[in-house]
């Protein structure tokens, strides 16, 4: 059975993936969000090919660890497309940004129908990792920035909307995962922890395969 998609195209909104070609953060424009997409990218399948879970896992082979964290979806900074539609006030939310273009994943998370946005800003948080705004467009305010490269959506709500886990490569051999909850209004970090490279290679592999072209279905 296919999964189910939970993503709807909305008007200024396109679902097509391909490589980034807005100007952003370093000049020349055009080349930093091509550059970070790639190696983002990049460092992604390596990771997961390091978990040995973008294949069968080879005879003899240690069982994954059990998943700590039940996720319904999951996304990466590779399925963000332009979006202009986002208001300018917005910005202020992100912990830096330099005004220009912004990139967004649309997606239901509270299931009433309505689309969220993952608003994705063109600089860096202060930490180094990507930030994303998330933005309730039906009532037209931000719900709080969480930072990662993949951003994992679970099957546990607070408040009505789910869990978030956030994967990113700080730098090294050194990654970092958060857990974000959501309370008042707002999604808020609950906990962080940073991961050596085999502590990711475990992450990883208890999450069980993984497709970067399955991005934004819904996993049974």
């Amino acid at each position: 059975m296919r999964p189910k998609s939970i993503v709807t195209e909305t008007s200024g909104l396109s679902t097509a993936r391909g490589h980034c070609r807005g100007g952003l953060t370093f000049p020349p424009p055009g080349l930093y969000w091509l550059s970070i997409m790639e190696r983002t990218s990049f460092r992604l399948a390596a990771v997961l090919l390091a978990a040995g879970v973008l294949g069968l896992p080879a005879p003899g082979q240690i069982a994954a660890p059990q998943a700590e964290f039940s996720m319904r979806t999951f996304f990466s900074v590779r399925s963000a497309q332009p979006d202009e539609t986002v208001p300018a006030v917005l910005r202020e939310q992100f912990e830096k940004d330099d005004g220009g273009p912004l990139r967004s994943v649309a997606i239901d998370l509270d299931g009433d129908g309505a689309l969220e946005k993952f608003v994705l800003c063109g600089v860096p948080s202060a930490a180094g990792g990507y930030q994303w705004l998330v933005y309730d467009v039906k009532r037209g305010t931000g719900r709080g920035v969480v930072i990662g490269a993949m951003i994992f959506v679970g099957r546990e709500t607070d408040g009505g909307y789910p869990r978030l886990e956030t994967y990113w490569k700080q730098g090294g051999d050194m990654s970092v995962v958060s857990r974000y909850t959501f309370a008042k209004g707002r999604y808020g970090r609950s906990g962080t922890r940073a991961l050596t490279l085999w502590e990711a290679s475990e992450f990883f592999r208890a999450k069980g395969p993984l497709d970067l072209e399955m991005e934004l279905l819904e996993i049974k």
